[in-house]
C-alpha cells in the first residue's frame, strides 16, 4: 500500500531526528516540505510560458551543548540525508554556544481543514493556461490602449512536516492560488503610469483573474494624460498598496522581537505606550479564514495565534519565535517563519488592519487639496521610519473630488511620526496576499514636484 504524504514526510523527519541524536546531538529538529507549482506567465500581450515544477527539501537543525548546526538538502534519499546530518553536527561542533539556543516544548496544533482546496491536486497546466488567457483577454478587451507588460497565474500545492526530539510532530497540506498583472496604457506618445494588480486565495474560487485584469486596465487608462502636480505639505491618502509599504512594513519590522533585541526598533521599550492615532488597529492573525499565510503550526511546530500588535493606537505585543522569546523570558507567539531551507526567524503571518468607520468617498470628499497615492516607489528605512520616493498612479484631490492624474510627484516623511497624523481609515479594505489593508489618510506629508 502506498504511504500517504503525511506518513511519508513524518517518517522522513523522524528518521532524520533519530539519526542526529545517534550522531551526538543533544536536541534535533527535522522540517520537511514537498510540493508542486503550476505557473503560467504572460509577457508583452501574449502567453509566454507554462510549466509545472515539483520539489522537496529537508532542513536539519541540531544543538550540541547550546551550539547550533543547520544543513539543508533537496534530495530525500537516505544517503543525502545522512550526509546533511553529519554536516549539521559538524557545524554545531564548530559553533559558539548561545544560552538561548534550543527547541521549544510541544503544544497542541489542531489541523486546519480549510487551507487545502479539494480540487487543487487536479488543477493542472491546462486549467491555469485557460484562466491566464481569460485574464489577458479581459485586460486587452477593456481598451485597445492597454498593454500587458507581464502577468502570472500560479497554483501551489504543498505539504510540510516537522518532528523534534522534544516531542513536536505535526503535518499540514495546503494550497494557494494567485494571479497578477502589470502594464500600462499608451495613446500615441503618451504613456500612463504602470499599474500592478494581484489577487490570492487558498481556494480556486477565491480569485477572479478577469476582474483583476479589468481593475488593472481601468487604472492605467485613468492615468493617461498625467501632469506635474503641486508642491505642498498636507493630506495624502494612501491606497492599500502604498499603505502596506509606507505604514505596515515599518510597523511589523519594529514589532518583531529580533528587531527590538538588536536595538533596531522604534518600538523598543514601548509596550503599552501610544504609538499612533487611535484610529489604527493592526492584528497578526495566523488563524484567519482563507488567509494566505494561515497555518496550523509555525516553522518550529508552535501553535498559531491572534496577536494584537497595535490596538487603537497602543502598542500591545511583539512577535516572538522560540529563540527571541527565551531571551526575553517569554513564550513564543507562534511567529517563527521560514521553510526547510533556512533556520527559523521571526516573521508575521496575516497582517489585518481593522476597518475604519468612514467610507472612502467620504474621506475624499473631506479633502480640499491633497493627493491619492495608489503605489509608492522609493526608499523606506524601517529602523528610522524615514521614507522618500515617487508617487505611482497618483491623483490630485481638489475640493473633495479626484482630479487630474499625476506624474513627477514625490512624497517624503517619517512613518513613526506620521502614525499620530492618521486622520481617517476607510471602511473598505483590500486583501494583498497576506495583508488586509484599508485606505489611510495622513496629514502633514511633504509633497514635491522636483
Amino acid at each position: 500500500m502506498t504511504e500517504s504524504p503525511r506518513e511519508t514526510l513524518l517518517d522522513i523527519c523522524q528518521r532524520t531526528v533519530d539519526m542526529a541524536l545517534s550522531g551526538g546531538a543533544g536536541e534535533a529538529e527535522a522540517f520537511c516540505s514537498s510540493g508542486e507549482r503550476v505557473d503560467v506567465q504572460l509577457q508583452k500581450n501574449d502567453l509566454h510560458l507554462a510549466k509545472s515544477i515539483a520539489g522537496a527539501g529537508l532542513g536539519i537543525r541540531v544543538f550540541r551543548e547550546r551550539s547550533l548546526g543547520f544543513a539543508y538538502v533537496n534530495s530525500l534519499t537516505d544517503e543525502a540525508i545522512a550526509e546533511s546530518v553529519e554536516t549539521a553536527l559538524a557545524i554545531a561542533a564548530a559553533s559558539p554556544a548561545d544560552q538561548h539556543n534550543g527547541l521549544p516544548e510541544p503544544v497542541p496544533t489542531p489541523p486546519r481543514d480549510d487551507i487545502l482546496d479539494p480540487g487543487a491536486p487536479s488543477f493542472g497546466v491546462e486549467n491555469a493556461v485557460e484562466r491566464a488567457v481569460e485574464m489577458l483577454n479581459a485586460a486587452r478587451s477593456y481598451d485597445e490602449r492597454v498593454t500587458v507588460d507581464s502577468g502570472e497565474l500560479g497554483v501551489d500545492i504543498g505539504a510540510k512536516a516537522i518532528v523534534t526530539s522534544k516531542g513536536v510532530s505535526a503535518f499540514e497540506q495546503s494550497s494557494s492560488f494567485h494571479c497578477a498583472i502589470m502594464g500600462m496604457a499608451r495613446e500615441g506618445d503618451t504613456v500612463s503610469s504602470f499599474d500592478y494588480q494581484a489577487q490570492s486565495s487558498r481556494l480556486s474560487s477565491g480569485i477572479d483573474p478577469a476582474a483583476t485584469a479589468r481593475r488593472f486596465a481601468e487604472n492605467v487608462v485613468s492615468t493617461l494624460g498625467a501632469v506635474r502636480g503641486e508642491s505642498f505639505t498636507g493630506p495624502v491618502l494612501l491606497a492599500p498598496k502604498a499603505a502596506s509599504e509606507i505604514i505596515s512594513y515599518p510597523i511589523i519590522y519594529a514589532a518583531r522581537a529580533n528587531s527590538v533585541q538588536k536595538d533596531m526598533s522604534r518600538f523598543e521599550g514601548r509596550l503599552g505606550d501610544t504609538v499612533s492615532s487611535p484610529l489604527l488597529t493592526i492584528t497578526d492573525d495566523s488563524t484567519l479564514q482563507d488567509g494566505f499565510s494561515t497555518t496550523s503550526f509555525d516553522r518550529e511546530g508552535q501553535a498559531p495565534s491572534v496577536l494584537p500588535i497595535v490596538e487603537r493606537g497602543i502598542l500591545m505585543n511583539y512577535l516572538y519565535d522560540a529563540y527571541t522569546a527565551r531571551k526575553d523570558g517569554r513564550s513564543s507567539t507562534g511567529h517563527a517563519g521560514g521553510g526547510a531551507a533556512s533556520v527559523p526567524s521571526v516573521a508575521s503571518t496575516n497582517v489585518v488592519w481593522r476597518a475604519g468607520e468612514t467610507d472612502l468617498s467620504e474621506i475624499i470628499g473631506g479633502v480640499d487639496r491633497g493627493i491619492l497615492v495608489s503605489r509608492f516607489s522609493g526608499n523606506i528605512d524601517p529602523v528610522s521610519g524615514d521614507f522618500s520616493g515617487s508617487v505611482k498612479g497618483g491623483r490630485m484631490i481638489r475640493s473633495g473630488k479626484l482630479a487630474e492624474p499625476l506624474s513627477g510627484t514625490m512624497i517624503a516623511g517619517n512613518t513613526f511620526e506620521l502614525l499620530e497624523a492618521i486622520t481617517a481609515v476607510s471602511t473598505e479594505r483590500e486583501v494583498l496576499f497576506s495583508e488586509t489593508i484599508p485606505h489611510v489618510l495622513l496629514e502633514g506629508v511633504t509633497v514635491s514636484t522636483g
